[in-house]
């Protein structure tokens, strides 16, 4: 997304505006609020290096630079053609969002990002992370840094949990839209998110909020406190900051009125004329194969199983007692217009997230020249997950002899010679599996930076970081064997009293019987099948040691010619644990398995920027920007990364940018070295016409090449001199990522393999033996390998547009200003190809299973902030445009309505300053989501579509209206 930085110069004091919102008629006019360098009086005013839109900055020579993101090169009043977005701290608090997360998240680059408000059952290493996902291509395609230096990653598919990282001292956040591996190294495909320090407060500051939703639930809470002080005559510093928050759980999705449980399904009427669509949007879909009570779906007789028969369509109620099932209509494993019960009514809101960080740096001049400094961070986040619930989708066995059979049910079975039948279950009186995902990290950093000669610096540093991570634990999660075991129960004839059958032969085995009919809920038996635990520990290890320097070692005719050069050497390890029963693939969720890996990086950049023309006619300036980067990776092989970008200022109201690089991402921890972790999986089987539930094994791949990506970037900033304080930009974007490491899911895997689109994903599907000749037998289990077979792309167009004005200036009796701002991003192109089939995804509202599938065509954000001596108000309005719910079909034809309709979100922020309780103090007050706007209908499909919302959490509001309210100061 372009940038927008403008820093007013002429003193050490600069205002950085907040952003929020603008009313539509403003957003008719595309104005928008500059983005300005935060008000730090001791700091270094900022230069303009990577600026988008901005008024003509005057820099002081003898005022050092600090680097935007965009660039490594440090040169004063150097505007870099890489686009990039400056958020100030001001910014964020006047909007005083819940978590600075939230705050980054609503830029229009950003779609599809992880945070504990998606509302998933799912029980992934990242359920409660907060995961940023530019022009969604995937978090691990984002680079996330603090102060430009590499974290330590938070899971093993190298994300950063931004939780982790020290909040209360960020001074700016920046994010570079474009690809900026030759700058920053692997990962930075989509682009780079920065978070920047204010490593030279002095002072005490804090910052306390509460909030709620308008529902009661979904409460936050965070408390900030920094603390800096100089000594040793000036010539050291040290700072020490911490933060809490403690963000709790929302409600179960049946809280929220828009939940009615809208699914897609195939339409029982569809006629091959068109006459009928294929599927439909369908409220009210539940399961057709299990319910809470149980369902019997099918009935063995002499050997041969038939799903119709006597027994078929019967459900046990709460009680246990047999009544008849009215499956309504059927479309694969569910089932609406009768008596079916939707497993999704167990989903949560948010998930539950609380910890806090601690970072302590200290600095000292040991000369005039040489300073050295350490840092130490430390951070504790614990999550909760809560997943599916415990579901057995018609694969319960019962037979004839079972002790809890209800009689009129064991009389049809002897009536009828019917052996055994199959039960479909599904414990929503167990709740969902609950279980934490909690990190724990470790950060120290030790170095020496100084300058020499005319204007050189340079910086050397040793990183060390570690997460320790804890994942699983989860409550009513099955033991397979064991609840197998207490399923089938039976009398036992020796005393008449209900046993399990395996007690007979094997009396000290300590099973329990259950009942499985109606909703059963003995203790004794309960524990018997959750004796153990799914649990796995990992820790992950990352070690840097880098030197850097830039200068400026001689100039042409246009200026100054400008470097940056160095080297990193880097490790990554881990190293996991899994209990016994776990590698044993014994539960119903978790699995773990051990295992564990490293690989070695080195790494050397050189970044130039050389001026060509300057003070010409229509060549104000124009500039050369290059880099190139050598990596050589010890598993991955070498590659190298490299940039080539122009600015060129026509005169001081109109400048041209474009960029092209090569951009790298190298395979990760995980996708190198993961064991085989298990899991259920619900598939839908061509082959077999009928859905059921699989296993999911998913292994790692040490065969993994770089991926390569080709980033072409081209725009204009307009400043004009006859407005004064308004901003244009536009900014073209296209990334093509080739050898893209791509992972299917098992659905994709199998519909690859029975489509004849890609044969040599077969070799990953695993069916029993054939049930009749030429009949092929069930799915048993899919593999899931990441591969280098991939192509993945994005192509659009970023703007923005500010506008700020001192309102004295229009009436000497008026006091403040007046900023008005809009970013916004267009997708033309979100395309995903594999084994030789493109996918497009831009212009779809809807996940089919992953959460980068869906990807809106425009999505904007709008503010319009009045800020004076005593008051501060921000209006922000939130856009994002109508798409469809899957861009292969057609309306009438593949589905009746295609449609998800736009939708815009409202959001007000208000502050009262008391400038008596020191510098900054300020009471505050928020409302997200003002007018309590619903989520539209866009439901996932495909695998997991049985089990979801109804509506898209990466992108649509789900909790409501909120408020926050909160206090802060600056002494």
């Amino acid at each position: 997304m372009p940038i927008m930085l403008n820093a007013q110069i002429g003193s050490r004091r600069t205002k950085f505006c907040s952003t929020s919102a603008l009313p539509l008629a403003l957003v008719a006019l595309g104005l928008a609020q500059p983005a300005f360098a935060q008000e730090q009086p001791s700091a270094p005013a900022p230069s303009t290096q990577g600026e988008n839109v901005a008024a003509p900055a005057t820099t002081q020579p003898s005022t050092p630079d600090i680097v935007v993101t965009g660039t490594r090169v440090s040169r004063t009043g150097y505007t870099a053609p890489t686009p990039t977005t400056v958020i100030s701290t001001e910014q964020i608090q006047s909007a005083a969002p819940a978590t600075l997360s939230d705050y980054v998240n609503q830029l229009p680059a950003l779609v599809g990002s992880q945070t504990p408000r998606v509302a998933t059952t799912s029980a992934a290493a990242t359920v409660g992370a907060n995961l940023y996902n530019l022009r969604a291509l995937g978090a691990n395609r984002t680079l996330v840094m603090l102060d430009g230096h590499r974290v330590v990653p938070s899971t093993l598919t190298s994300n950063i949990d931004v939780s982790l990282l020290p909040q209360a001292l960020v001074e700016r956040v920046d994010v570079v839209t474009g690809g900026a591996s030759a700058a920053w190294g692997s990962d930075a495909v989509a682009g780079v998110v920065n978070y920047v320090l204010n490593t030279k407060f002095t002072g005490l500051m804090a910052d306390v909020q509460k909030g709620i939703s308008t529902y009661g639930d979904a409460p936050t809470f965070k408390a900030e406190l920094s603390w800096g002080t100089r000594f040793a005559g000036g010539r050291g510093h040290f700072i020490v900051s911490g933060d809490y928050h403690d963000d709790g759980s929302a409600g179960y999705v049946t809280s929220r009125d828009w939940f009615n449980s809208a699914k897609v399904v195939g339409n029982p009427a569809y006629a091959a004329d068109h006459s009928q669509p294929k599927n439909l949007v369908v409220s009210g879909v539940g399961l057709g194969v299990a319910t809470d009570g149980g369902l019997i779906t099918a009935t063995t007789k002499g050997g041969v199983t038939s799903s119709s028969g006597p027994l078929v369509n019967t459900q046990f109620t709460p009680d246990g007692n047999p009544v008849p099932f009215a499956p309504g209509y059927r479309s694969g494993v569910l089932s609406w217009g009768g008596d079916a019960q939707d497993v999704s009514q167990i989903i949560r809101l948010a998930s539950p997230v609380k910890g806090g960080t601690v970072f302590a740096r200290a600095s000292y001049d040991l000369t005039d020249n040489v300073t050295a400094y350490g840092e130490f961070g430390y951070a504790n986040i614990k999550s909760k997950i809560y997943a599916r619930v415990f579901e057995r989708d018609g694969n319960i066995t019962i037979r004839r002899d079972n002790a809890y059979l209800d009689p009129a049910i064991a009389a049809t079975m002897a009536a009828n010679n019917i052996t055994s039948f199959n039960l479909g279950k599904m414990f929503l009186d167990w709740g969902p599996l609950v279980g934490r995902n909690d990190r724990e990290q470790y950060r120290y950093v030790a170095g020496l930076q100084g300058k020499f000669g005319n204007g050189w610096t340079w910086d050397i540093f040793g990183q060390h970081g570690q997460t320790n991570f804890v994942s699983g634990d989860y409550t009513n999660d099955p033991l397979n064997a064991n609840f197998n075991n207490a399923a089938d129960a039976v009398v036992n004839p020796a005393n008449g009293r209900i046993v399990c059958r395996s007690t007979l032969t094997n009396p000290g085995n300590g099973c329990v019987p259950f009942n499985v009919f109606g909703t059963n809920k003995t203790p004794e038996a309960r524990a018997y099948i959750e004796a153990a635990r799914s649990l796995q520990r990992v820790t992950i290890k990352q070690d840097v040691v880098s030197a850097s320097l830039q200068g400026e070692p001689f100039s042409t005719w246009a200026g100054p010619v400008s470097i940056a050069l160095g080297g990193e050497w880097r490790r990554e390890s881990y190293h996991a644990t899994a209990t016994d029963l776990d590698q044993q693939t014994a539960f119903f969720v978790g699995n773990f398995q051990p295992s564990n890996g490293h690989y070695d990086v080195k790494e050397g950049f050189f970044e130039t920027v050389v001026p060509l023309l300057k003070d010409k006619p229509f060549f104000r300036e124009l500039d050369l920007n290059g880099a190139v980067r050598y990596t050589s990776y010890s598993l991955a092989g070498d590659v190298t990364s490299w940039k080539a970008g122009l600015t060129w200022d026509v005169d001081s109201q109109l400048r041209f940018r474009g960029t092209r690089s090569r951009d790298i991402r190298a395979p990760n921890l995980s996708e190198l070295f993961q064991a085989g972790n298990t899991m259920n999986q619900t598939i839908t089987d061509p082959v077999k016409g009928t859905s059921y539930s699989i296993r999911q094994y998913a292994a790692g791949n040490s065969n993994l090449v770089p991926e390569k990506a080709d980033t072409t970037s081209v725009g204009v900033v307009y400043r004009p001199n006859w407005l004064p304080g308004f901003g244009l930009s536009v900014d073209y974007f296209d990334i093509k990522i080739a050898k893209a490491i791509y992972s299917n899911t098992s659905q994709a895997v199998i519909n690859l393999c029975s489509n004849a689109h890609d044969m040599f994903q077969c070799s990953f599907v695993t069916r029993g033996p054939d049930t009749a000749p030429g009949v092929p037998g069930q799915i048993t289990q899919v593999q899931l390998v990441p591969l280098n077979i991939g192509g993945e792309g994005t192509r659009g167009v970023d703007f923005e547009a500010t506008y700020r004005r001192n309102l004295s200036d229009i009436n000497s009796n008026w006091g403040g200003t007046l900023n008005l701002r809009m970013v916004g991003t267009y997708v033309a192109h979100r395309t995903v190809t594999i084994g030789g089939v493109t996918t497009e995804y831009a212009g779809q509202n809807a996940n089919f299973d992953l959460n980068s599938q869906a990807v809106p065509s425009w999505r904007w954000l709008a503010s319009a902030n009045y800020d004076s001596d005593h008051f501060t108000a921000t209006l922000t309005e939130r856009f994002i445009s109508a798409g469809k719910i899957n861009n292969g079909w057609v309306d009438g034809v593949d589905i009746a309505s295609n449609h998800v309709p736009a939708v815009f979100y409202t959001d007000l922020a208000l502050g009262f300053k008391i400038p008596t309780f020191g510098k900054g103090a300020e009471v505050y007050f928020a409302v997200q989501n003002l007018f309590d706007r619903d989520p539209p209908v866009a439901p996932q499909y495909g695998a997991t579509g049985f089990i979801s919302t109804g509506t898209n959490g990466y992108l649509y509001d789900l909790i409501g209206r909120q408020f926050r309210a909160g206090v802060r100061f600056r002494l």
